[in-house]
């Protein structure tokens, strides 16, 4: 008894030590160990997540404003440049024909569609499940709306797509590889032409390159 008593005492000490140790972060957390005034506290170096990269903070999305002319074009720019990190230069599609057209389908960011649907190119959808506007003063759902976006430049984030995979801008994606294949980069004059179906108004595309000439060339450094 006397052995049994004195391994009992032992054990009861070990117990205690270890009940006091640190404890391990477990799926629960981590123990509450940096109680307020404690000078401690160690902030740690970026992780590196399982690909290897160091995760530091989110990309932020750059907001295309509208409050004027000047702002709606260089904020567009900048989120245009956002986009690009993730667009192979054979997807890419000239600045001043993307700006050109925002401009035109929105009057230069001011339109109702722009403010209140975030939608920059006219973009529509077929889908009624899907937020969406009506031109005024449509009431009722006639099989399409204008489609709404959460930012301004998720919709040029969907232009960009568009271009490169409805078949009706087939030829356009073939003038900029033919130009990109002989060692150039297309520009906004040598794609507007291929835009005919882009709109029903006639001269749409004399409209897109006429704002590209002197509306955006030579007054912006895009």
């Amino acid at each position: 008894m006397k052995y049994f008593s004195t391994i009992l005492t032992i054990l009861g000490m070990y117990l205690f030590v270890y009940a006091c140790a640190e404890k391990p972060c477990t799926d629960d957390g981590c123990p509450d160990f940096n109680k307020e005034g404690d000078d401690s506290i160690v902030i740690p170096e970026p992780l590196e997540d399982i690909r290897g990269s160091v995760v530091r903070e989110y990309s932020i999305v750059p907001v295309v404003a509208t409050d004027n002319k000047d702002d709606f074009v260089y904020s567009l720019n900048k989120c245009i440049t956002h986009l690009y990190k993730d667009v192979p230069i054979e997807k890419q599609i000239p600045r001043e024909l993307i700006i050109a057209q925002a401009a035109l389908e929105t009057g230069w960011g001011t339109s109702r569609f722009a403010n209140e649907a975030n939608n920059l190119f006219g973009i529509r959808t077929w889908n009624k499940d899907e937020k969406y506007l009506l031109p005024i003063p449509w009431t009722e759902w006639p099989g399409w709306g204008v489609k709404v976006f959460e930012t301004k430049c998720d919709s040029v984030a969907h232009y960009i797509r568009m271009i490169n995979e409805v078949f009706a801008y087939q030829e356009l994606r073939e003038v900029r590889a033919r130009i990109i294949n002989d060692g150039g980069f297309p520009t906004g004059l040598d794609l507007a032409p291929t835009l005919t179906k882009y709109a029903s108004r006639a001269n749409y595309t004399e409209l897109v390159a006429t704002l590209i000439k002197y509306n955006i060339r030579g007054v912006y450094d895009l």
